[in-house]
């Protein structure tokens, strides 16, 4: 993840520049990658917010959705019930990311 960050931070400023431009997809793409039952994505989000590439909201959307290896244990008992609780989660991130950046943050 922060490899990723250095390579985003030594490009030119154009990809900083677009997600600037286009926080939503920022927010989109935080809750997406959220959905996964990994921590180490999470790491990208939060790099990206204090570098200053990313806005509070992505960081947020990432946050409300991102459990990190938490729901592996629900995953082994019900694939049902992990998808029923990360679309729930996934919805709350896309709210409160939106939010925000209705907010202006």
């Amino acid at each position: 993840a922060l490899l990723v960050m250095a390579w985003i931070g030594a490009q030119d400023g154009a990809l900083q520049g677009w997600i600037q431009s286009h926080p939503g997809w920022a927010v989109l793409a935080a809750a997406l990658i959220g959905v996964l039952p990994e921590s180490g994505p999470h790491m990208l989000f939060v790099a990206g917010y204090a570098q200053g590439l990313l806005p509070l909201s992505a960081l947020v959307a990432s946050s409300v959705v991102q459990d990190g290896h938490g729901m592996l244990p629900l995953l082994a008992e019900s694939r049902w019930e992990f998808v029923k609780v990360k679309a729930i989660t996934f919805a709350a991130g896309l709210l409160a990311g939106y939010g925000l950046m209705a907010a202006g943050l």
